[in-house]
């Protein structure tokens, strides 16, 4: 057990003198450089704000647009609703039109006929009558015939 704490503490204490003699990354910015950029940071902020007032009009502008699209899509709609309400009650017009038509169309039917079945009727009942005075000349001929002999 002591030799594997012994090899434990020597890898540590390996491992800690390598992390030391590796050298650090080199820094990109020099101390002129970082003194520069303070210097230049009001002129930084007032860009950045310059920014931030241009989005926030392009915001503002967009938010308009967006306002007015649902305005003019509120009044499409409003307008197609209306126009939907007239055509349902034109439907419903032309539905109850058409309903009295027909049962204009059925009455015509109905006395149209009527009126051939009395027609053919009364043809039948002349053609019957002439019919029947011709059968009865006949009778009282055959038997007037037969009388007579």
């Amino acid at each position: 057990m002591r030799k594997i704490a012994a090899i434990g503490q020597a890898v540590v204490v390996l491992v800690i003198l390598l992390g030391l003699l590796y050298p650090a990354p080199s820094a990109h910015a020099s101390w002129f450089d970082r003194i520069k950029d303070i210097y230049q940071l009001p002129s930084n902020v007032e860009q950045i704000q310059k920014d931030y007032e241009d989005t926030k009009q392009q915001l503002e502008e967009q938010k308009d647009k967006l306002s007015e699209a649902v305005r003019q899509s509120q009044e499409i709609e409003d307008r197609l609703l209306s126009q939907n309400e007239a055509l349902k009650k034109d439907n419903e017009q032309l539905q109850e039109r058409l309903k009295a038509m027909e049962q204009v169309a059925l009455d015509k039917d109905k006395r149209n006929r009527k009126i051939i079945y009395m027609i053919i009727t009364a043809a039948a009942l002349v053609v019957g009558y002439f019919l029947l005075g011709r059968v009865f000349r006949f009778f009282v001929w055959q038997r007037r015939k037969r009388g007579m002999r």
